[in-house]
């Protein structure tokens, strides 16, 4: 016999790409302007109010206003992110992202002045300066919240940075999953080029 789960937040019905789905978690892709989950229970608009359409069940639902989350990137920032659908996969996940399993591929676009520091959890494999000042990077890190990447990377005040999380690896037992929108791909050699939006 099942029972009938409740979400805490609204179900909303907004178009959203998903990437991956399977019993225990889903990646979608979130688009820039779009919060990953609502301040409060009343919040909608974000994208578990999204994933929670078409009779989705999201770990912690009736419990939490970011059921499932495992990362987030900021509301400016687009890409993939993972939410667990069951409660076993968020403490998994959960754990794997503290221990810095989990790896995440970016591309990052902005002012070419920002000094970065070394010694963060970031692999560059490409940066590319244009005519208009922008910088466009390519990084690899185990840190999949742009918000906190942010901090622990770029000194100072950056000024307007924007992330696209493009690809993860999620380690799966013995393997590993990856989910992406593209191939790495070395940056194009033009005057100007900008992260997609």
């Amino acid at each position: 016999m099942t029972t009938d789960k409740t979400p805490l937040i609204e179900i909303a019905s907004v178009p959203l790409e998903i990437w991956y789905e399977g019993p225990t978690f889903v990646v979608a892709d979130k688009p820039a302007g779009m919060a990953v989950y609502p301040e409060n229970a009343q919040g909608r608009g974000t994208l578990v109010n999204a994933l929670l359409q078409s009779n989705r069940w999201l770990a912690e639902m009736e419990t939490s206003v970011s059921p499932g989350v495992v990362h987030r990137l900021a509301d400016e920032d687009r890409g993939l992110v993972i939410v667990a659908k069951t409660d076993e996969m968020a403490e998994t996940l959960r754990a794997q992202y503290k221990a810095g399993a989990l790896k995440f591929s970016f591309r990052v676009r902005l002012p070419a002045s920002v000094k970065t520091r070394a010694e963060a959890p970031v692999t560059v494999f490409d940066r590319r300066v244009y005519q208009d000042g922008t910088a466009v990077m390519d990084i690899d890190s185990s840190v999949g919240d742009t918000r906190e990447l942010r901090s622990m990377w770029l000194l100072g005040d950056p000024g307007p940075v924007y992330f696209v999380l493009y690809r993860m690896e999620v380690p799966m037992g013995s393997r590993v999953m990856s989910v992406a929108m593209g191939n790495r791909m070395w940056l194009p050699d033009i005057e100007l080029y900008t992260a997609p939006p």
